[in-house]
Order: C-alpha cells, then structure tokens, then sequence
C-alpha cells in the first residue's frame, strides 16, 4: 500500500532500482526493533548462577549434550521426544505452505505480482483471526484434536486445488485461502500442547530441541515440492508435495498420547 503498489509511493519512493522494495524492508527492520523494545523493558532477566558452567563451549560438547538431552528425554519423556518429532514435520509441511503458495498461485493459476501480494495479505490476515478464534476450541477439547482437525483439512483443501485447478483461478482463492484458515491454529495449539508435556524446569531446554528439530527438517517441504514438479510435469503438482509432508505429520501425531505433565525431576543435562 504504501510503497509497492503505487506508481510513486510514500516519501516519493519509487521502483527505480528497486527502492520501493528496498525502503520495504527497512521499514520492516524498524517494525521488528521498535516493538521488540518492550520485551526489554518488561521481561524480567534471569540471574546467572555462579555454579554454571562456562558460555564458551566447543561444537563438539554443545552436540554432544544436544544428543544427551534427545537420549534423556527418550528414556523420561518418551511422548514429549514422539512429540518434537511429528511437529517437525507438519511444521515443515506449514512452512511450505507459504513459502510455494506463490509460486502454485503464478504459475499455476495465472496470478501476477500484485495478485500474489494481495493474496499473500488475505493469507495472512485469515490465518491470525482463525488463530485467535480456534483458541476458544482448544481450550474446550484439547490442542491435539484442534493439530489433527486441522492438519487433515489443509490436506483436503490442497486436494481439492490439485484436482479442480483446471476450473480456473476462484479455486485457488476458495480454497487456498481455506487451507490458509489452518495454518495459525495448528502453529498455535503445537507449542500450548508441548508446554503440557514439558518436564517443570526444562521448558528453555525442550522449547529449543522444538526450533532445532524444526531447522533439521526444513528440507522436507522443498523436497517433496521439488519431486512431485518433476514427476508431475507442471507447478501444480508441487501441492501434492506438500500435502503429502502435512499428511506424514499427521500420521507421526496420531500415536503421540495426550497424558499430563511429567513430574518434576531435575534435568539430566543442560544445552547451551
């Protein structure tokens, strides 16, 4: 709105060189650094303890507690590690959800630049309401059930794109921005239903394992992108890449239990 879309946008800023992009991203820049302010205000520090060890670790031991910490919880809390695991890969399956909607949307469907943006916006807008709104069903009847509804529809709209994309471009608004309505909830109901499996004291430590699992996978979505395009000859096979890592996740959720929270128990090892 501001400098994309107009011919001369904000300040006079146009697409000369690219500035409209450019001058984009440093108001993004700023956007981030001024509202992380008042996390530093109002988030209290933790106090170092004098009987820690050092910061200044090698590779080599900070991998090697990383695969201690993996080997403790497999033998204390089985379903927390069975956990981590599965979001890895549905999460993956979200990531790709936005990362090659794009793409599938133009050159697929025909829909240029600034369609994808204005569609991009729509996405993105729907997938923070349905958050907000899913979380009073969450609270009701659980994050798990809210994970499963949802990953299993994302499957089914990403089906249904495939399979009529040939009536044109309304089914990708329809239903693309459907698949979008799952996106937020499932993100949102994966870390509330890990924070109940956490062992009290070990919330930094497994909430970590949650983003490095995550990084460990992040090639699955790409992948499976990749090798349905080629297999399939066209972009818009490229969904069912995608469906298919959203639907891996959702078969590796299906065992994980939903028991209470471990009993306190002090940590076996410590990631840096």
């Amino acid at each position: 709105v501001g400098f994309i879309f107009p011919d001369v946008g904000w300040f006079g800023v146009t697409s000369e060189d690219a500035w409209n992009v450019r001058i984009a991203m440093v108001i993004a820049a700023l956007w981030f650094g001024v509202f992380a302010i008042p996390v530093f205000f109002a988030v209290p520090e933790i106090r170092a303890d004098p009987g820690a060890p050092g910061t200044a670790r090698g590779l080599l031991t900070a991998y090697r507690d990383l695969f201690r910490s993996i080997a403790d919880l497999w033998r204390n809390a089985r379903q927390t590690l069975f956990f981590l695991l599965a979001s890895a890969v549905f999460r993956d399956g979200l990531a790709g959800v936005f990362t090659f909607g794009g793409v599938i949307a133009a050159r697929s469907f025909g829909f240029d630049s600034t369609t994808v943006i204005v569609f991009a916006i729509g996405a993105n807008v729907i997938a923070g309401v349905a958050t907000i709104l899913v979380g009073a069903f969450e609270d009701r009847i659980g994050a798990k059930p809210v994970m499963m509804a949802s990953i299993l529809l994302m499957v089914v709209c990403g089906l249904l794109v495939f399979v009529l994309h040939p009536l044109g471009t309304w089914v990708f608004w329809v239903f693309g921005l459907l698949l979008c309505i799952f996106v937020g909830p499932v993100q949102s109901a994966s870390r509330s239903f890990l924070a109940r499996l956490i062992p009290p004291g070990r919330e930094g430590e497994i909430f970590g394992l949650y983003a490095t699992t995550g990084r460990a996978v992040s090639f699955l979505a790409p992948a499976g992108f990749t090798v349905a395009v080629a297999r399939g000859g066209a972009t818009i096979y490229g969904i069912l890449g995608i469906v298919l890592v959203l639907l891996a996740g959702l078969l590796l959720l299906l065992p994980v239990p939903t028991g209470s929270r471990p009993e306190p128990r002090p940590p076996a090892v410590r990631c840096a």
